[in-house]
């Protein structure tokens, strides 16, 4: 019984698993390799909306179960370097980019759950 309820707990957890960040430089080599997009966001800390994003937006299950489509990177505009090409007057700021490194789309500021999950599944490889 023990081994079934902790298989279940192990299967339940990956399903809602947190999706991983990774760094800028390795994004498109792993874009490539697992046939994603990328989706850069832009932060900066102490910035209300980023926080409303990954508190709020992030962890709900479909958004967090769609992310897992996208290799992730979170630049904090105050203590990162950003590419030049990623412009924003604003944080949060999130690109869509694809494995060459096109811009597919630009977001500015924070959506709510609703119009998040419509963007991840119109972005989704």
């Amino acid at each position: 019984m023990k081994k079934i309820v902790l298989l279940l707990v192990f299967l339940i957890s990956s399903l809602v698993a947190e999706p991983k960040l990774t760094d800028i430089f390795d994004a498109y080599d792993n874009a490539k390799a697992q046939n994603k997009n990328v989706i850069i966001m832009l932060s900066m800390e102490g910035c209300p909306g980023c926080e409303y994003m990954k508190d709020i937006v992030f962890e709900n299950k479909n958004v967090a179960k769609l992310l897992n489509n996208f290799v992730l990177v979170e630049l904090d505009v105050r203590a990162d370097s950003v590419p030049d090409k990623l412009e924003y007057f604003a944080t949060p700021t999130f690109y869509f980019l694809d494995s060459n490194e096109k811009i597919l789309k630009r977001i500015n500021g924070g959506e709510n759950v609703g119009d998040f999950t419509k963007t991840l599944k119109k972005m989704k490889k």
